[in-house]
Formats: C-alpha cells, structure tokens, sequence
C-alpha cells in the first residue's frame, strides 16, 4: 500500500527527519512531490527568495507577444518610442481626459500656428501659468477670449504700469456713491492713521487707548474707592504725620504685642524716652513682673528639689537610673548609587541624616575615608557592606583605582 501522508520521514542514526511533500493523485500519479524554497546566488552563495529580495528574472528576445494583465510598475528611468509598422513609423499619441477627477495633460513648451498645418485642438480647460505673453500680428487673427471668470480682490492683483487716462464715464455723487479704501495688508479693512499735534509730534496712545491731556478748567469724575486706603511714604527719612479731627475721634495706634494690643518701638541706637502719665507706665510694668513672676519664676524655684539629688548622684559616680520612654526613628529614606572610574574623590552630596548610610561595592574595589581626611581610605571590597554613622552624606569622600559602582541607603 503506497504512503499518502504529505512528509517523508527519513531515519537519521536513531533519530528522525521530516521532509514537506505533497502527495500527488494528477499528473505524477500517486507519488510524493517534495516542497522545495526558492534560493538564488552563485555557487558559493544562496539567497532566499523573499517579498524584499525577489527572484531575479532577466526576460531575453521573444518571438511572440507578450500579455501582461494589471498594472505595470518599474523602478528608475523607462524610455517612450514610437512604434514601427514595416516601414512606417507610428506616431506615440498621449491625450488626457476631462472626466471628474483627472488632471489634464501638462504640456511645457511653445504653442503656435504653423503654415498649411492643422492646429491644436483642446477640449476642457486651458490654464495659463508664469509669463503669458499677448500682442498684435500682421495680417493674422486676434486672440478671441470667451468665458473665464472675474478678477476677485482676494485671490488676484493686477498691476497697471504707465500712464492711465479716463475718458467718459460720470461724476461720483455723494448723495448715491461711496468709495472704501482698504490696507496694503491681506485682510485689512482700515487704514492705519498716525494722528499728529500742531507741533508736527505724533500724538501716543497705550494699547487701544489714546493717551489725552486735559488742559484748562477742571472736570467733575465718580471714583469707586475701596474699603480699605493704604498710606505710604516713598521716602523713609520723612516722617509721615498723623493727625486727628477737632470735632472727630482720636486716632488709635494699635501693635501686635501683649495686651491691648501694645506698638512695639525699635531703634538701632539709643534714644531719649518722653513718659508722660507714669503711674500708667508703672502699673502696666508692675503688672507684667507679676505675670512673669507668677508663670515663669516660681514654678522653677519650687520644681527644683530634684536638681541637687542629680548633681549628688552624679558626683558620687554611681550613675542614674533612667527609663526611656521612647525613641524617634528616622522619618526618610534616601538611596542612590554613584559610578567611579577612578581619579580624584567624589562626595554622595549634602542630605541630613538621624543614624547613619549603609555603603555596598559592586564590580570593584571602593576607598572610603572621611571628606576632611586625608589618611589612608578604608578598602570596601566588591561585594562588602559597610555602615557609617554620620549625620549628613557630604561627611563621606570616595574613590577607586579602577571601574566600580557604590549603592548606599541612607536614614
């Protein structure tokens, strides 16, 4: 019974090889036909066949002609010749189309009329780009212009050079016409007007506004003005005077300290005092000694019993007894790693610490020693682990003879 499965199964010294096969009922009749892949190159080369490197094909002389169905593309420069019927030369004839959506053929040269000849016929549009040209001729015909459109001021300019005269016509009227005058600028709808004063000045203006004086008699104005007026004096060696109303209230001085809200006064050198209702000064300072007395100065006098029993147990060198009641950890962490390649000493930067950095080497031999040292470094190996207690980074200074990374964490 013949093998109908697609592969081929080959033994190897034990082991086993599939080869793709087809297996074929037409043609070659009941028989295996082995799938093979395209490779091209020279004998000592082989490149596969793939959508980026096609099979290289090279079409020779044919005898018969050639179809080809769909479109055909090609890559650099393809020469267009006419084509030769026996003797006859056939002529190579392009023609656009005016359908919707196609662009007419473009044709760059010269178009002009020829004797006994028969003239270019166009059907569609005709655009006429760069220079056109446009004159008289002697015993021809005139250039007939029918359809087109109308100049618009937004897409076309027309310049007129020489002298232009006007006959005809009719007087502008007031009463009927008006003229409109526009910017040199696309877009424009005003003239740009610089206002002058008699003197010749131009007369400014700030943003939209236009900047006026006014000169003569006054004029009557409605300010909204704030609650609140501040008051100040530009120069400070001038003392800004304050006074109050005959029929009005006093003005009140008030500061930011003590009771009553009392103004406190400053001065870089000594100064004479005026004091003019002393028994008022000295019940308000009677009063304030009392206050401090009675807060400050007698809880320390009678809270002080203790203090020489802590001085005796001190002295004596027996020690004191102490119970912590708890301790603050660090708040923050701080990691990072700095690359050495050897040369001068480098610093892991200025960061506070409460306990200490942890210090770790990889890929090489790191020297540790102090930033204000210049003693012989302590050698942390590639791998150690080293803790410092300081309580900033910049206490540190590191350097290596050769390449190495130091990672550190830091509380």
């Amino acid at each position: 019974m013949p093998d109908t499965d697609f592969n081929i199964t080959v033994d190897v010294t034990g082991n086993t090889a599939a080869i793709a096969t087809d297996y074929v009922t037409s043609g070659i009749t009941n028989a295996h036909v082995q799938v093979i892949k395209l490779a091209y190159g020279s004998p000592t080369t082989a490149t596969r066949v793939t959508t980026s490197a096609p099979l290289p094909v090279d079409i020779r002389t044919a005898t018969a002609t050639v179809s080809i169905t769909g479109g055909v593309y090609g890559i650099g420069n393809f020469r267009m010749v006419n084509g030769i019927s026996g003797a006859t030369v056939v002529p190579l004839v392009v023609s656009g189309t005016t359908a919707s959506g196609f662009t007419p053929v473009q044709i760059n040269g010269y178009v002009q009329g020829i004797t006994s000849g028969v003239p270019v016929g166009v059907t569609g549009y005709v655009y006429v780009r760069d220079g056109s040209r446009i004159q008289g001729l002697t015993s021809g015909y005139p250039v007939a212009v029918t359809g087109g459109r109308f100049l618009s001021s937004s897409t076309d300019s027309v310049t007129v050079a020489g002298t232009i005269g006007v006959s005809g016509g009719r007087t502008i009227l007031q009463s009927t016409d008006s003229i409109r005058i526009f910017g040199g600028n696309a877009g424009e709808t005003m003239i740009p007007v610089t206002l002058r004063s008699g003197s010749g000045a131009s007369i400014g203006s700030s943003g939209g506004a236009l900047n006026v004086n006014i000169v003569g008699s006054g004029f009557t104005a409605t300010v909204n003005v704030g609650t609140l007026v501040g008051i100040c004096q530009a120069d400070q060696s001038v003392p800004l005077f304050v006074a109050g109303a005959t029929a009005g209230p006093a003005v009140r001085v008030k500061g930011s300290l003590g009771v009553n809200n009392a103004v406190e006064v400053g001065w870089s050198s000594a100064q004479q005092i005026q004091i003019t209702n002393a028994s008022d000064i000295n019940s308000e300072i009677v009063s304030a000694i009392e206050t401090l007395q009675n807060t400050y100065v007698t809880p320390i006098v009678t809270n002080t019993d203790k203090i020489n029993n802590i001085y005796t147990t001190l002295s004596s060198g027996s020690g004191v007894n102490a119970k912590i009641s708890e301790i603050t950890r660090p708040g923050s962490v701080y990691t990072g790693s700095i690359g050495l390649t050897g040369g001068g000493s480098v610093s892991l930067g200025n960061q506070t610490l409460k306990t200490g950095v942890t210090l770790k080497a990889v890929g090489g031999d790191v020297r540790v020693r102090g930033s204000s040292t210049t003693a012989n470094p302590y050698l942390l190996g590639s791998g150690e682990i080293l803790f410092i207690e300081t309580n900033n980074l910049n206490n540190i200074a590191l350097s290596s003879t050769g390449s190495a990374t130091l990672y550190y964490i830091a509380t």
